[in-house]
């Protein structure tokens, strides 16, 4: 998932991550965001992951915007390489959308269209690589996914990085029923994505954690059955939900904080899930990942031995640790 408009993304550094170097850090950010967010946290990243492209038909994607161009010029002007998001989101329904992405992965004439079209414009434009983040998929996907990636990966100008992003689930039953050929993917990408996020949301009536530490080390621990430790990002949320009597938000740190200090409410750091949650008058319940989240699941990829963290988004939270 994606805040907003619903997410994840790539890195180029490959190979296992070690507890005296430094972890890497892709930080994911909206074409329509401030591309100034990336020279604020330029220090703190190693690569930018650029949302970015979507399939738009049986084997067609879009080509990238000024907009998109714009974030990885800058990405590039401050040394950092910048990873081009391919994804299924649909306006139209305003999520990602399985029938729309089988459009493509149904027939292998198609995938391999959408591959060679996208890699093309990755060539073209000077992108450093690709971020696959087709998300809501079914079983019916699977075989078209990794036939997806393998294409891409044959596609792609050579040193270029190749990754993709994955909904977590806490056993390897779950992610089968995603659609994800594990041991397929993992052969084609540099380094997969976990989107160790959502794990509640505006999708539910009951508030909760957005991406509980336990939850994240059970979906890691999965993974790694068919995935080495190495190619693993752990996927960091950097915004907020709240639960309303009248409707469930999604929210940027800031507005989660500000709406807390209007209704006076004292926000509570919950250590267990590695988040903030503050209880408003009014029955509303609010929970948020922040900087000092981030900083926690770097200590918990550390613990864990993976590649890096993955942190959605710029845009929406506080500047990366």
């Amino acid at each position: 998932m994606r805040f907003a408009v619903a997410a994840l993304v790539t890195l180029v550094l490959a190979g296992g991550s070690h507890s005296s170097a430094r972890l890497a850090v892709l930080g994911f950010q909206s074409d329509y965001s401030p591309a100034a967010l990336i020279g604020e946290n330029a220090k703190a990243m190693t690569v930018v992951g650029v949302d970015g492209v979507g399939l738009t038909g049986p084997g067609a994607v879009s080509a990238p915007t000024a907009a998109d161009r714009h974030q990885l010029a800058v990405a590039h002007a401050h040394g950092l390489k910048a990873v081009l998001l391919v994804a299924n989101w649909s306006n139209t329904i305003n999520d990602f959308s399985e029938p729309l992405a089988y459009k493509t992965l149904g027939s292998s004439e198609k995938t391999d269209a959408a591959a060679a079209a996208l890699a093309t414009d990755v060539a073209k434009g000077g992108w450093d690589g690709v971020s696959v983040d087709l998300e809501a998929l079914a079983p019916r996907d699977t075989a078209g996914l990794a036939r997806f990636v393998s294409d891409l990966r044959a596609d792609l100008p050579g040193g270029d990085s190749l990754t993709i992003c994955l909904t977590a689930a806490t056993t390897l039953g779950g992610y089968a029923a995603m659609g994800y050929d594990l041991p397929a993917l993992a052969t084609s990408v540099d380094q997969i994505v976990l989107m160790t996020y959502d794990d509640h949301g505006p999708w539910e009536k009951t508030p909760g954690p957005i991406g509980p530490l336990p939850w994240q080390r059970a979906s890691v621990t999965a993974l790694e059955h068919d995935v080495p430790a190495g190619k693993i990002f752990l996927g960091v949320a950097n915004y907020a939900y709240a639960w309303r009597p009248h409707s469930v938000a999604s929210l940027t740190v800031a507005q989660a904080r500000s709406l807390v200090a209007h209704w006076h409410a004292s926000p509570r750091w919950i250590a267990s899930a590695g988040e903030w949650r503050a209880k408003l008058d009014d029955g509303s319940t609010v929970w948020w990942s922040d900087k000092r989240s981030m900083s926690v699941r770097l200590g918990l990829a550390r613990t864990l031995g993976v590649h890096g963290i993955a942190v959605w988004s710029l845009g929406t939270g506080d500047l990366l640790p």
